[in-house]
């Protein structure tokens, strides 16, 4: 009588610490689940939210939002973006240009002439994009749901592996560079064969949203292209690099005639910086200072160069501009190259004068 006692107060203890523990496991796993891939990075998070809002994110891939995006889920992400942008209603009939596929909404991307199959009839729904695909497909988009808007001009901005972009996404990559929905990945690189997360995904698709409707209110037959402009491409171009080059420079010791790679003194840094960028500057401080155009304080641009003059009249010190009221130098012996504001301080009582190389 004892054992069968023990043995059901064993049974019901077990059953005590499961009814305890189990709700306690699944909290944990939503906690998670909910801090972990399904929530979108917080740069991502505010786009997507809005995104949300104009019922641009199909339901299927609303979650997991680092997780690299399919062929299938953009070509449902392109057909959401097209019915947003207004373009006209596309019946589906019976229609099967696919053998590995029946998804409604790749065959409607399909006739719409979006996407397209492989070869022999396969789609491969379940293969990675890479952006080169994804900048195709959010240019012809557009091109289906907006075809009155102008598209003669071509983009050609030269990332530095522009020569790994297919020449079947040239123009669509150059042209979403031009009006801003589409970045490098750093170093002024493209990346074209990268995968995209749907985080990605959908902040680019949203990008192109805002883009129409911003156009649509300003009442043009085209986009804004706000970095497309031949003579600025190579400016552009020679900022990224120049912003690429100052990081890896900072913290370096001054020495007086340094001209690196281990040390600089202010005008050595400059003069590195540049060459750098295949501009070729005078050595000295004062040298430098007649080199480009002149630029007044209030229109300094990212890459400008400014001047220095302790006594208000003979310049002692140079550096480059890099935003926000900052420039970067090489200040003294015993300090090494920084950012330091010239909006305050020994700076700003000593400015002199700024001038600007990078071509306009």
């Amino acid at each position: 009588m004892i054992k069968i006692f023990n043995k059901i107060s064993l049974v019901l203890m077990f059953v005590i610490v499961v009814i305890t523990v189990k709700p306690q496991n699944t909290y944990a796993s939503l906690a998670l689940s909910q801090n972990g891939m399904d929530n979108p990075s917080g740069w991502a998070k505010e786009e997507i939210d809005k995104a949300k809002e104009i019922d641009l994110i199909p339901e299927r891939i609303q979650g997991d939002y680092r997780n690299n995006i399919t062929r299938e889920e953009f070509s449902e992400l392109a057909v959401s973006l097209y019915e947003v942008l207004g373009g006209k209603e596309i019946m589906v009939g019976e229609e099967k240009p696919f053998t590995d596929t029946q998804n409604p909404k790749i065959i409607m991307a399909n006739k719409l002439g979006i996407v397209a199959g492989k070869e022999n009839g396969i789609f491969a729904p379940d293969e990675n994009i890479t952006r080169e695909q994804v900048s195709v497909i959010i240019y012809r988009t557009l091109q289906v749901a907006k075809p009155r808007y102008n598209y003669s001009d071509l983009y050609e901005y030269k990332f530095e592996d522009y020569n790994l972009i297919s020449l079947w996404a040239k123009e669509a990559v150059g042209y979403l560079y031009g009006v801003e929905v589409i970045s490098g990945v750093g170093d002024d690189e493209f990346n074209p064969n990268e995968y995209t997360s749907r985080e990605e995904a959908i902040v680019l698709v949203k990008r192109m949203y805002d883009k129409v409707l911003a156009s649509e209110r300003a009442s043009r037959n085209s986009l804004t292209v706000s970095r497309s402009a031949t003579a600025n491409r190579q400016e552009d171009s020679l900022k990224v690099k120049l912003k690429s080059l100052i990081p890896k420079e900072l913290g370096k010791p001054y020495k007086w005639g340094g001209i690196g790679p281990n040390s600089y003194d202010c005008s050595g840094l400059v003069y590195s910086l540049f060459a750098k960028l295949g501009i070729e500057l005078p050595r000295t401080s004062q040298s430098q200072a007649s080199a480009g155009t002149y630029v007044s304080k209030k229109d300094l641009q990212y890459g400008d160069i400014v001047f220095f003059a302790r006594n208000g009249k003979t310049i002692n010190h140079v550096g480059v501009y890099v935003g926000n009221g900052e420039f970067v130098h090489a200040p003294q012996s015993g300090d090494v190259v920084k950012i330091t504001t010239l909006m305050s301080g020994y700076y700003a009582n000593s400015y002199y004068t700024a001038r600007r190389v990078l071509p306009q």
